[in-house]
């Protein structure tokens, strides 16, 4: 059962099950226990809304979520990256398919044990935080705050995977950084903690697909189901007012999806789109330098030839 089972490391995927559930409980927890996000943390709307629960503008505590979610990537990776590689996200998974740095089969694998980690990790913040003490209000899950538009959480999305899909490669994959290699975990986490700040005052930053799909599930199971009206009793030919049959039409449509969740395919789209622009990039760059590598080789042979022919004629 440890090793491989049909070309699958059983272990790796148990690694990227246990990593996942650990970092959406540490990385989501953290903004869930203090009140800093929301209408109340500066990134919400005029009204009282629920709309960008984990956005915020406060400098404190965007960086204190930036640095757990960083540090979180960083102790995982080092943790079980010699049983997975310690991906911990689909995106990264993706990026690293693409480039021929894992197989398909076992990024699917991968795939599959990542999504039931974040609703273990989710289902674990349930356990922790009371609904009344969530200060997200959404287990941490990600939406659009109020004063952006989906179009910008989306670029900064692709771009912020890109970045992390980027430095995973270039640190993690690439022949040439072989003697940095023990500090790979650390450039991911860094950049993870830079996309962060950069994100979490437009979206909450997700950079992970994975991680937005956990929360979010469970986040339904937390709505407040609608109140229902009390009836109204009268006797036998007594007319009953009508202001008391009349009820005030909702401000949000009752089959409009929760923010968190009618925004998700911009945490799905964007991530994957980021990771297949770094794949391309990554893959360029590996081309171009195997050229320069190449041309380099092909000069000593040339002067070789060069020193031979004077030879001769002498």
């Amino acid at each position: 059962m440890g090793k491989v089972y049909k070309g699958v490391s059983l272990a790796a995927c148990f690694a990227e099950f246990v990593g996942m559930a650990l970092f959406v409980m540490i990385g989501c927890g953290s903004a869930m226990g203090i009140q800093g996000s929301g209408s109340s943390g500066g990134s919400g709307g005029a009204d009282d809304t629920t709309a960008g629960e984990t956005t915020s503008m406060i400098p404190g505590w965007v960086l204190m979520v930036s640095l757990v979610f960083g540090l979180s990537i960083t102790t995982l990776a080092y943790t079980i990256g010699h049983y997975s590689g310690g991906q911990l996200n689909c995106a990264v998974t993706l990026g690293l398919v693409l480039t021929g740095n894992c197989h398909l089969v076992q990024g699917l694998c991968n795939f599959g044990c990542q999504m039931l980690g974040s609703v273990t990790g989710a289902a674990i913040l349930c356990a922790i935080f009371p609904p009344e003490l969530d200060m997200t209000k959404t287990l941490g899950s990600n939406s659009v705050g109020p004063k952006w538009n989906w179009w910008n959480a989306l670029i900064g999305e692709i771009m912020c995977t890109f970045l992390l899909v980027f430095v995973v490669h270039q640190t993690a994959c690439n022949p040439k950084s072989v003697m940095n290699r023990s500090q790979a975990c650390l450039a991911i986490g860094l950049a993870v903690f830079m996309a962060h700040c950069v994100m979490i005052p437009i979206d909450g930053c997700s950079i992970n697909p994975t991680r937005s799909f956990g929360p979010a599930l469970l986040a339904l199971t937390r709505m407040e189901a609608p109140k229902a009206v009390e009836p109204v009793t009268a006797a036998v030919g007594e007319v009953v007012a009508s202001a008391s049959l009349t009820t005030k039409a909702p401000l949000v449509e009752e089959d409009a999806a929760p923010s968190f969740w009618s925004g998700m395919w911009i945490f799905w789209i964007g991530p994957l789109l980021g990771a297949c622009l770094a794949a391309l990039v990554n893959n360029i760059m590996i081309k171009l330098d195997a050229m320069d590598s190449a041309k380099a080789e092909e000069r000593p042979e040339r002067k070789l030839k060069h020193k031979s022919t004077a030879l001769e004629a002498i």
